[in-house]
């Protein structure tokens, strides 16, 4: 087998770590643990590689969900069976994911359909929103997600559905929502929360509002983006990130003014918050009623 180091600084964007001993053990045990994961999936060590270099930054290859990102990656490369397993493994979860809305039969099916046709066929020849899958998070709590936003977009569109509950609703899909402590802190903090992050969305400068209006809101595909934007994936991908890194300190800033306390002390508080981050994007930047 080659370098894998070597082939990860090739593909990371600058600033990435240089081949090394260390990164080559790092990289081979990721690729082992996909493949004790998935040991019918054969997919080959470079795409994995490439995969993981394309998200360097996202998190720290230490805290990179393997198994979930080699699925992922499999998926995007089109190896025999992983789409198949995907299904099995994850879009047979929708209906589990939506259980709190209480949805009818026929949502769940429709939103699965539409999950397939996001994850695995995309746009206008882009990538579908598969190879978007950082590996930060689970990959059943990233799906869960994408899931809830197309339940609530197809609620929206039909006269006749109910639209799901508010902000709070969505965030206790998320793991840990059945934790006593974590739903206790989103009860007590819940305005807290929810200003926090609105005052920090209207604080954020034009370009990282836009950028994180199309890419969370509308959906668009780092692909797209960059095609529309002129510019190389990586270039986006690192625009994306900026804009909701600043995003995430200025709502850690308006909570410790609102509750008067040092960011230490806000620790477990700024983690709930941040648990319905994405969501409260979609609400914060989505079309506006009249």
């Amino acid at each position: 087998m080659d370098s894998l180091s070597a082939l990860f600084h090739a593909h990371a964007p600058a600033g990435a770590p240089p081949p090394s001993a260390d990164l080559e053990a790092a990289l081979r045990a990721l690729l082992e643990a996909g493949r004790e994961a998935w040991p019918a999936i054969e997919l080959r060590p470079e795409p994995f590689v490439r995969c993981l270099a394309d998200r360097a930054g996202a998190a720290p290859l230490a805290e990179v969900h393997a198994a979930d990102l080699y699925l992922a990656c499999a998926c995007a490369e089109r190896v025999p069976g992983a789409i198949e397993a995907f299904d099995r493994a994850h879009l047979a979860q929708v209906g589990m994911y939506l259980s709190r809305f209480a949805p009818a039969a026929a949502l769940v099916d429709d939103v699965r359909q539409a999950l397939r046709e996001k994850l695995f066929v995309g746009e206008a020849g882009a990538r579908g929103r598969i190879g978007e899958y950082d590996g930060r998070a689970a990959l059943s709590s990233w799906l869960r997600v994408i899931a809830v936003r197309a339940a609530i977009d197809m609620a929206r569109a039909s006269k006749d559905a109910p639209a799901p509950g508010g902000d709070l609703d969505l965030a206790e899909l998320e793991d840990g929502a059945t934790d006593p402590e974590i739903r206790f802190l989103r009860q007590r903090y819940r305005g807290a929360f929810a200003d926090s992050i609105r005052e920090a969305v209207d604080a954020l400068p034009t370009e990282h509002r836009e950028i994180l209006r199309l890419h969370f809101v509308e959906g668009r595909t780092l692909d797209q983006l960059a095609a529309s934007l002129g510019v190389h994936r990586a270039t986006v991908a690192r625009r994306v990130k900026a804009a909701r890194e600043s995003l995430v300190e200025l709502a850690h800033l308006r909570l410790e003014e609102r509750l008067g306390a040092r960011r230490a002390e806000l620790a477990s508080l700024a983690g709930v918050m941040m648990s319905q981050l994405d969501l409260s994007l979609h609400r914060l930047l989505g079309p506006r009623g009249p």
